[in-house]
């Protein structure tokens, strides 16, 4: 079994068993919708909707508290019901909820769908991820400095989303409830800019481990006969300190001929690349362009045109 197959399997497997619990320990609300089955007596068996006042109505005893009971302990208070009202002997009573009531959660808004996601009991943040269409922004959502916060509650739990999407770290994948709320930060400073002597100048989505070399692929690539990648330079903020930089001399072609990964740095966000342009022209190409003027002047001269002024 190859590792990733694994990982998916230990997934899943997680969250089924996570699932199958919850309906054990879910207490059930207005709304929710229960059906009641008493084996080998067909009569009783029933849907019954919760009500507001957190009653349900059932077969041939009437009106049942069920609001705050798990379906274990419904299923008690039924069975000393019909024990106590019918007279029946030792009824094997089954309760099993058949429709949740609507439950909703919030995530944003740095992220592909923001606002409410219907949500069931069981589910967990990463549920409410994929409720969001699972697609966060590139580049724009700062995964390390998520929120989660309980209904009713002011505390805002930290969560980091990268070590559980990218990492599989599942350790803060917490179960969500209703009017819970999900807040993805969009990360403004999670961009690298790019300068100079290359095809498409400009900033660029910032992930994370990404290095110069990438950098310049994604702004096109050098400019033939003009880019002095020997000569490129990384300004950097220094953390903490508004306005004040580092800098960073790098020889990019050392690691392009030589794959010398020192001159291939990491990049941070908010770095700042400036990749030199060459001031002198490149003698190959002064010999090339000075033939074809040579060229060229030979050809009008052969169909007797002088642009020069001068008479034959």
């Amino acid at each position: 079994m190859n590792r990733r197959f694994a990982w998916i399997l230990l997934f899943l497997m997680a969250f089924g068993f996570a699932g199958a619990q919850s309906t054990e320990i879910y207490r059930l609300q207005p709304e929710d919708v229960v059906r009641i089955q008493v084996f080998g007596i067909q009569e009783i068996a029933s849907e019954a909707p919760v009500g507001k006042d957190g009653n349900i109505s059932a077969p041939y005893i009437g009106i049942i508290k069920a609001g705050g009971l798990t379906t274990a302990e419904l299923e008690k208070v039924l069975v000393r019901e019909y024990i106590r009202q019918l007279k029946l002997r030792d009824p094997r009573l089954s309760v099993t909820i058949v429709r949740f009531r609507q439950m909703i959660a919030s995530i944003g808004p740095a992220v592909n769908r923001p606002g409410q996601v219907n949500i069931r009991p069981g589910d967990t943040i990463m549920d409410l991820v994929n409720g969001g269409a699972g697609v966060l922004l590139e580049g724009r959502s700062d995964l390390r400095h998520v929120t989660f916060r309980k209904k009713g509650s002011n505390e805002l739990i930290p969560i980091d989303l990268y070590a559980m999407m990218i990492l599989g770290d599942l350790t803060q994948n917490y179960e969500v409830g209703d009017g819970d709320e999900l807040n993805v930060p969009e990360n403004k400073n999670n961009r690298v800019y790019v300068f100079g002597a290359v095809q498409q100048p400009g900033p660029r989505a910032y992930r994370e481990g990404m290095t110069l070399s990438q950098a310049l692929v994604e702004s096109g690539g050098d400019i033939q006969y003009r880019t002095q990648l020997s000569k490129t330079k990384i300004q950097r903020p220094k953390p903490g300190v508004e306005g004040e930089y580092t800098f960073l001399q790098v020889d990019l072609t050392k690691f392009l001929a030589k794959n010398d990964a020192t001159q291939n740095p990491v990049l941070q966000p908010g770095d700042i690349i400036f990749f030199a342009d060459s001031k002198t022209p490149d003698a190959s190409r002064i010999g090339t362009v000075s033939t074809a003027i040579a060229n060229f002047f030979f050809i009008l001269d052969r169909f007797g045109v002088n642009i020069l002024g001068r008479g034959r």
